[in-house]
């Protein structure tokens, strides 16, 4: 817990000299301030991880292959700050899931389509999840024109030169 030293308190209520008096307060008032600084960055983070976690339920729920996808611009509205705040406070924070630790990052990706959350339902992030898992489950070699068409029967347009990206990386 975050707070001001007691004795400085008190010293800034006792008589002393003006330049003290100044002194204490004027130090007393930038604390409360920092204070104040953490507690709101704290807020504003809880906001947007629980935005989150609204936005990506299904991958909460089901894994990491329903990873929705999300925009920073999304979650600076529903919060109701600019993207560069979400951007940094992204930054360098992880979340523990049943799936494992994930950057908070790793829930900002983009559709299949490159639009964004209001194009395609299928992020690029959980395409690639299900291109591992077929890859996975078939005993032979899959051609990337054969992933491509399993993704087709699926809903999932994708051409066979983005099967073979997604495959490599």
């Amino acid at each position: 817990v975050i707070g001001i030293n007691p004795f400085f308190d008190e010293l800034s209520g006792s008589k002393h000299d003006k330049e003290t008096d100044t002194f204490v307060k004027d130090n007393i008032r930038r604390a409360r301030w920092f204070i104040q600084s953490i507690h709101q960055r704290n807020r504003t983070l809880l906001k947007v991880v629980r935005s989150i976690v609204e936005f990506q339920r299904q991958f909460f729920a089901r894994g990491p292959k329903y990873l929705a996808p999300l925009t920073l611009k999304d979650i600076a509205a529903e919060v109701g700050v600019h993207e560069t705040t979400i951007s940094r406070i992204a930054g360098k924070k992880y979340v523990q899931t049943d799936w494992g630790i994930f950057e908070l990052r790793y829930f900002f990706t983009n559709s299949i389509s490159g639009s964004g959350s209001k194009g395609s339902r299928f992020s690029k992030e959980g395409v690639k999840q299900l291109i591992k898992e077929l890859i996975q489950a078939e005993s032979s070699a899959m051609s990337d024109q054969d992933i491509s068409d399993l993704l087709i029967k699926k809903g999932i347009k994708l051409a066979r030169r983005t099967v073979a990206k997604y495959r490599q990386e």
